[in-house]
């Protein structure tokens, strides 16, 4: 959007399905008409945790002869990646994402593409970028890197593990509840991301006594604008209700995924709580 309104960058939004996934067939629509095209497309969106199938996108490109990029802050670290083989052209990641220190992330750029610096002054880094390197930004990420890849099957079944409870639970406890997206699929749902609807019913707002029990959760992601979700106002999702997005973390366990969901029944269902308790 910033390119299109600085410099009149043709834009075209990819069109979603049903369950927030990409549309493919759009996607090759609009490659026919475009082709030689720049896609970007998120691996998996940081709101609902809807996943895209990179390699298949990335093959509709290399028969366009468009390029590449995909988003993959939220799944760097939790998926397996073989660059080698996937036709991606560009990808980018976050150490923060898989518990490396914050403000380092990573671009990777195949080796067909060469990058036209923005900032100008540092022959000392290949000319790519002015300033110097941020190293023990680097090494922390590269080591959080090799042990989130090192653990990725361990850490895999403990997520889900904990998102089928919490998704179990949520169920049984709160009747009125829908779940945003796709993250109920396990090919198209990220294992760390639930996104629900809840009733609005909460005095303060359910986010506000969530963080007042010692619960962080999100209305969206960190980095959206305030307004509402336009990721969740395109799948149509009723935005009056308390949209809210649950993040899970290898350092999670069972005991605070109840302790969560009675949290939220006890805001939600105040007589279900009193039954229980007595």
């Amino acid at each position: 959007e910033f390119h299109q309104r600085e410099s009149g960058v043709a834009l075209n939004y990819v069109k979603l399905r049903e369950n927030g996934q990409v549309d493919l067939f759009h996607l090759e629509a609009l490659l026919q008409q475009h082709p030689g095209s720049l896609v970007t497309l998120m691996h998996a969106n940081n709101e609902t945790g809807n996943v895209t199938d990179i390699d298949t996108v990335g093959h509709l490109c290399r028969q366009y002869g468009a390029f590449f990029h995909s988003d993959t802050v939220q799944t760097l670290g939790h998926f397996s990646f073989d660059l080698r083989r996937q036709p991606v052209d560009m990808l980018v990641g976050s150490a923060h994402k898989f518990h490396g220190p914050k403000g380092i992330g990573l671009l990777y750029l195949n080796r067909r593409l060469r990058l036209k610096p923005l900032l100008h002054g540092g022959a000392q880094e290949k000319s790519l970028r002015a300033g110097t390197e941020n190293v023990a930004g680097i090494v922390g990420l590269a080591k959080a890197l090799e042990i989130a890849v090192r653990d990725r099957a361990a850490h895999q079944r403990h997520l889900l593990q904990l998102k089928h409870s919490l998704v179990h639970r949520l169920k049984q406890m709160v009747g009125d509840i829908t779940f945003n997206g796709d993250c109920l699929s396990p090919e198209g749902g990220h294992p760390a991301i639930v996104n629900v609807s809840l009733p609005a019913s909460v005095v303060g707002g359910l986010l506000s006594q969530l963080d007042a029990a010692g619960i962080a959760a999100s209305g969206g992601s960190a980095c959206s604008r305030a307004g509402g979700s336009h990721v969740l106002r395109q799948l149509g999702v009723d935005l009056s209700r308390d949209n809210v997005r649950f993040s899970l973390s290898k350092y999670n366990t069972l005991p605070e995924i109840t302790y969560l969901t009675d949290t939220v029944a006890r805001l939600l269902v105040p007589e279900r709580a009193l039954q229980r308790a007595g």
